[in-house]
């Protein structure tokens, strides 16, 4: 029941185009209808309003693009966008490619502007992280700047990738991350919908967590936990050792950087104690991006709930394109087919739910 379930929500995502969610109109976005960012209409010259409340203007689609964060770079990678990628920050090496590039912001140094200018970028991707000042001292050097907030939720990932999309040309990239990021998290939500939700801590950097309005505190519950310091603490913030033995969390999840503090507090926990710990690769868990989210959701699912989610209930990337595919070719009629059928809505989303259907089944029935 749990896998039919997980199939029909992919079902609808894909043969939607908008996810199991619709895209919410934003400040940033202001200028755009819903009909205009749900048609895919990808074409330049295209304007959108940044973080810092300036209108960024793209003529034609940027062939040279910068990254200063590696969610970013990582995002670009997923929807298609890698080839055109000059330059990118010090912790994107991970990215298959991403280490010949050069590094234009590093933790150390921050960002090298000198390098940066003389890359040329048609495009620079500046995160949350980045001060408005250092946006405009950019902008200064003639650069094109698109500054970006910082997600709080899954959805606010799939949001930024949209955007992105956008920018870069790659609607349609970003349309099928985004279905096979929600497709999983839609999976491993259903798959652990009936088992109990214990508390989980994050911890890194020597004591440090999340509050609820985080994306990995969105990632925790989508994975099947509740986030022990809820309430307690905002935003990314010192945890005291004295929260951690009043909260004393059933489960800690860590990063494969950092580790578990080597403290009394977090020793004398139900989790360490009875060995409940989840290792999450660093370059995914504190990285706001639609691979990030995918793969930190299963770790943490599977190792808190491994009887409930397993590899049956992963939907490979194949499977996406393959029903994109398919619901291309049938949810729009020739002008012939309207005429006999007398076309409409209905008709299109109608026969694309089935050919997605059958793509994602055929495409399980291959893994078997």
């Amino acid at each position: 029941m749990r896998l039919v379930s997980a199939v029909l929500v992919f079902t609808l995502v894909v043969a939607l185009g908008v996810g199991a969610t619709a895209p919410t109109a934003t400040a940033a976005d202001s200028s755009d209808s819903l009909a205009q960012r749900t048609a895919g209409d990808c074409s330049f010259p295209v304007t959108r309003t940044d973080a810092t409340g300036t209108a960024v203007t793209l003529s034609e689609r940027p062939e040279r693009i910068a990254t200063l964060s590696p969610s970013a770079a990582q995002t670009l990678w997923e929807i298609g966008a890698r080839d055109r990628v000059v330059g990118v920050s010090e912790f994107a090496g991970y990215l298959d490619g991403a280490a010949s590039l050069p590094v234009v912001n590093t933790a150390s140094g921050g960002i090298q502007s000198e390098r940066l200018v003389a890359l040329d970028p048609d495009l620079v991707i500046a995160p949350g992280t980045i001060s408005n000042e250092t946006v405009a001292t950019l902008r200064d050097q003639g650069l094109t700047v698109y500054a970006m907030d910082s997600p709080a939720t899954i959805e606010g990932v799939a949001d930024a990738t949209t955007r992105l999309g956008r920018l870069t040309g790659e609607c349609a990239g970003a349309a099928e991350t985004n279905a096979w990021m929600r497709a999983n998290v839609a999976a491993v939500r259903e798959a652990v919908d009936d088992d109990p939700r214990p508390t989980a801590l994050y911890v890194f950097s020597d004591g440090w967590t999340v509050g609820a309005d985080t994306f990995i505190s969105d990632v925790m519950t989508a994975a099947g936990t509740r986030n022990a310091v809820a309430g307690v603490v905002s935003g990314y913030a010192r945890v005291s050792p004295e929260v951690v033995r009043e909260r004393d969390p059933a489960w800690i999840v860590y990063n494969s950087r950092d580790g578990i503090p080597d403290a009394a507090a977090y020793r004398g926990t139900k989790a360490v104690q009875e060995n409940r710990t989840v290792e999450v690769n660093v370059n995914y868990l504190n990285q706001p991006a639609p691979r990030s989210i995918v793969r930190t959701v299963r770790t943490i699912a599977t190792a808190i709930h491994p009887a409930a989610v397993d590899e049956s209930s992963y939907v490979p990337r194949s499977a996406v394109e393959s029903a994109n595919a398919t619901a291309t070719a049938t949810a729009t009629p020739t002008p012939t087919d309207r005429a006999t059928t007398g076309g409409g809505p209905g008709f299109g989303v109608g026969t694309a739910l089935v050919g997605v259907l059958f793509a994602l089944l055929v495409a399980r029935g291959r893994r078997r």
